[in-house]
């Protein structure tokens, strides 16, 4: 089903993302209209913060090694979820949540009405999340997890793709970070980055392929519904390919354009 309405939500510090920008992208590309909705967290209630706080805090993923069971929290997490919750401009700790569980609770708590095919949702957060991997066991870092709602993070775009292989070596070597970001500053993405923008695009229009058919991914390196797994080609898919979709999307995208209203 077409959604009839694309809803834009953010949390936390998004370091100069441009969210009306990409909206604007979407629509263009599909004819199918945004609205930005502001802070994921602003309607909440306190009583629905302090719940969420407690949620929350006891899905963070303490050792990437060791499947994330859920615990009692301390005091201080759950005190420390309800500060971020309030602070729309709060920043980032180092934390990683299990990515399938956060978006559980942000959904269960932010859209009670459960799925709704007609709204395509995605949430632009901070916060960095991940997904458990069966075959190494160990959770993994993701940049997006598609669902209800969509969530894309800005900190797993730049955590969760690898970085030339180069870096990590010369970093065991014990290189200063600083200079090896310079070095490599045309070969990944970093916090603050005015690229940010123009390559969520990509992301953004993943999500919406998969409210509409379950698959948000293309094997086409150029096209930007691309699968990447490396920095570099992340800035392949979405800034420097022969073009933005393969024919095979690009044709989907002009069926969406030409639908009639």
């Amino acid at each position: 089903m077409i959604p009839s309405t694309i809803e834009l939500y953010q949390e936390g510090d998004l370091n100069g993302l441009n969210i009306t920008e990409l909206g604007q992208y979407l629509e263009e590309k599909t004819h199918i209209p945004f609205s930005i909705r502001g802070n994921v967290c602003k309607r909440f209630s306190k009583k629905r913060i302090e719940k969420a706080a407690n949620e929350l805090a006891r899905i963070k993923v303490k050792d990437p090694e060791k499947r994330c069971i859920e615990r009692t929290p301390f005091q201080a997490e759950v005190d420390y979820e309800k500060r971020r919750m309030r602070d729309p401009h709060w920043k980032i700790f180092g934390i990683l949540y299990d990515g399938v569980l956060y978006q559980k609770i942000i959904s269960d708590l932010t859209f009670k009405g459960g799925l709704v095919f007609k709204r395509c949702i995605i949430l632009f957060t901070n916060q960095l999340f991940g997904t458990w991997d069966r075959d190494d066991q160990r959770y993994h870092a993701r940049v997006s997890l598609y669902g209800f709602p969509n969530l894309i993070s800005v900190t797993g775009l730049v955590d969760a793709p690898a970085k030339p292989k180069e870096y990590y070596l010369k970093r065991q070597m014990g290189l200063p970070v600083e200079l090896l970001k310079e070095e490599y500053r045309d070969r990944f993405l970093d916090h603050g980055d005015l690229r940010m923008t123009e390559v969520l695009k990509g992301y953004a229009m993943q999500a919406l392929f998969f409210h509409l058919f379950g698959d948000p991914f293309c094997d086409d390196r150029d096209c930007r519904l691309f699968n990447s797994h490396w920095q570099e080609e992340v800035l392949h898919s979405q800034l420097n390919g022969k073009y933005e979709f393969c024919d095979k999307h690009e044709a989907v995208l002009k069926e969406l354009k030409d639908r009639p209203m």
